[in-house]
């Protein structure tokens, strides 16, 4: 069964509109050949649920990072605002100055 597919046909447009989005985002987390954990779906659920808003979401997502090892074999969506993306853009900054002259 596909993610998130019993919510696809969902009689609250919003829901299903919830679902769309996540869907994307996890499909260009794909393209990449990167995964998702299991945490991040079950973020998503609760988002698409309305159990909590998509702010508190990236802050549930937020603090997950902050406590979690840098040095992990898992991939998921990083915010771009959040402190991950910003230490993975200083990583890469450092490693090649040249891309960002």
């Amino acid at each position: 069964m596909a993610l998130f597919e019993e919510y696809k046909n969902h009689p609250d447009e919003s829901v299903r509109k919830r679902v769309g989005n996540w869907a994307v985002a996890i499909g260009l987390q794909r393209v990449d050949g990167l995964s998702v954990s299991e945490f991040l779906i079950q973020v998503a659920r609760q988002e698409i649920e309305g159990r909590i808003t998509m702010n508190e979401a990236q802050a549930i997502i937020d603090e997950h990072y902050a406590q979690t090892n840098s040095n992990r074999s898992s991939y998921e969506i990083v915010p771009p605002d959040s402190e991950e993306s910003k230490r993975i853009a200083e990583y890469n900054k450092a490693r090649r100055p040249w891309l960002y002259k």
